[in-house]
């Protein structure tokens, strides 16, 4: 769960698709509905390691339950807020997906784990293991060269 991954990641993906020609709003969204989305990271009841604190905020159905209704609410105010919303969320949501960590795809509505890594939803009970894990660390090289697409993209 590398914040600076998920900030880079999704602002570029704002920027790259172009929703907003002011780069500030991309920053603003970007750092709420990537980055923040992460506090539930510390909240000390959940006996998981820091990392596999994920809740159901930052799974498929939480994009659905939490972020489409705020992204809906939020384009009442200004209509590129929907996708400045629903991007950074859901990048996050992908980029978590990539994590070694198990992954409840159907929470709150359902107990039914994923195994680790690369979003591929096998359930646990079938034993499947991964041999090489992927963590969404390795795709920063990959952020930062989209990233730098994004700003040229911009500046033209």
């Amino acid at each position: 769960m590398n914040s600076i991954n998920h900030f880079i990641f999704s602002l570029s993906l704002c920027l790259f698709l172009g929703f907003s020609k002011n780069i500030l709003l991309p920053i603003i969204f970007s750092f709420i509905f990537a980055v923040l989305i992460d506090l539930d990271h510390f909240y000390k009841k959940i006996k998981r390691p820091r990392e596999a604190r994920r809740t159901w905020v930052q799974e498929p159905f939480g994009l659905i339950l939490l972020g489409f209704p705020l992204a809906f609410l939020l384009s009442l105010l200004n209509k590129s807020f929907l996708w400045l919303t629903l991007i950074p969320y859901s990048s996050h949501i992908f980029l978590d997906y990539l994590c070694v960590f198990e992954a409840f795809p159907l929470a709150p509505f359902s107990k039914i784990k994923k195994p680790k890594g690369m979003g591929i939803f096998i359930p646990s009970h079938y034993n499947w293991k991964m041999k090489g894990k992927i963590s969404e660390n390795y795709f920063l090289f990959i952020n930062l060269i989209l990233f730098l697409i994004s700003l040229y993209k911009l500046t033209y």
